[in-house]
């Protein structure tokens, strides 16, 4: 049975996590898989209060969790922003722990990522990285009827994410560029259902609140080719005034648009289907998708297949397959993508920085490495 620690108490940790794993915890078939102890939690601040009211056994740090219940047994959800992840990483990894589920963005850069790559190779980490819209009702359904070819090949892709996002912003300085904010999922489909890619373009804007200017976080679009010859694109508006998770998918003969879930306040998503060669009238389907609770289903279900099977050695080195789907390795070449995207639209956009415009810092003070727990876009 598998106990659980959550590292970083804010709105991933406890706003979409926790809800999560108690819900899954209640489940009639769930007896064997959890420790019938209350799950763990710290942060940097002091949320005991807090977690007692949640039902969470509140731990005075890193050390004292790996006292109160046995790390090698124990599944470390670290909600806390990417700015230190390495070295978070490397405490917990010197405590004994190796099952970690990573909110996204794995890292800031490439550098970071190698570290952390060569990290979970030495001391035996198996990582796996949030990413709920990799286990979706609907990315599912556009992977089968891309794998299955029912329209033929898969010829192209557009992906719009809008969502108001200025409190947020205001609040908080963990995203650098509107990049690490909705595109991580986004960009996660696309590898999934088309393969690996390279950037052709990109391009970000500022977030402009009176005579506030926030650099490069009003939006973001990057254009990718994939190594078949599928195209990419996907636009990200932090300042629209509405809610909209869109996919397109184009085939030889049809296409398919999809809304996935706008937030964590509903499960449904839709999927129409046209047919070009007369296939019948297209018709909306609503699908259930409950995707961050089905993708940590997936991970306690993996770690306990691994532990059975393997007597606790299991998949090191950062693996994190669920079906056929890799998280892990998904999870960092985004980062590498995003990375070449900030650069490509850092060259292409040089001078158009106002460098008048006053500097941001968040409205609660500059947050710390862990301060608050991640921002993760649910």
């Amino acid at each position: 049975m598998l106990n659980t620690f959550i590292v970083g108490g804010g709105r991933a940790g406890l706003g979409l996590h926790w809800p999560v794993l108690r819900k899954l915890r209640a489940l009639p078939d769930a007896a064997g898989l959890w420790s019938p102890d209350p799950p763990m939690v710290w942060d940097v601040q002091d949320i005991r209060e807090q977690a007692l009211a949640e039902g969470l056994s509140p731990a005075g740090s890193l050390a004292h969790a790996a006292e109160l219940a046995d790390p090698a047994t124990t599944v470390v959800h670290l909600c806390t922003p990417p700015v230190d992840r390495f070295a978070t990483l490397q405490q917990l990894a010197d405590l004994g722990y190796t099952r970690i589920v990573v909110e996204k963005p794995l890292s800031v850069g490439v550098a970071g990522l190698e570290a952390i790559d060569m990290l979970a190779r030495v001391r035996g980490l198996r990582l796996r990285v949030v990413s709920p819209w990799l286990a979706s009702s609907l990315t599912r359904e556009l992977a089968e009827l891309t794998r299955y070819g029912a329209l033929g090949a898969l010829r192209s892709m557009a992906i719009t994410q809008f969502k108001p996002r200025w409190t947020r912003t205001l609040r908080s300085n963990n995203h650098t560029t509107a990049f690490d904010v909705e595109l991580p999922h986004s960009l996660g489909v696309a590898l999934r259902l088309a393969g690996d890619a390279g950037i052709t373009d990109a391009a970000l804007t500022d977030m402009r609140i009176g005579d506030t200017v926030i650099p490069n976080m009003g939006g973001a679009r990057l254009t990718l080719r994939h190594h078949n010859g599928v195209t990419t694109e996907i636009a990200s508006d932090l300042t629209s005034p509405i809610r909209e998770r869109r996919i397109g998918l184009r085939y030889d003969t049809g296409r398919a648009v999809g809304h996935y879930p706008i937030s964590d306040v509903d499960h449904h998503a839709s999927l129409t289907v046209h047919d070009d060669t007369g296939g019948g009238t297209a018709a909306p389907r609503l699908l259930f998708d409950d995707a961050l609770t089905s993708y940590i289903d997936h991970v306690y279900r993996d770690y306990a297949a691994d532990t059975d099977r393997s007597g606790g050695s299991g998949r090191s080195g950062g693996s994190g397959r669920s079906g056929d789907w890799d998280d892990y390795a998904i999870a960092r070449r985004v980062v590498q993508l995003l990375q070449e995207a900030r650069l490509l639209a850092a060259a292409q956009d040089p001078h158009h920085r106002d460098s008048a415009a006053p500097a941001h810092q968040p409205l609660t003070g500059v947050s710390t490495a862990l301060q608050g727990g991640a921002d993760h876009e649910g």
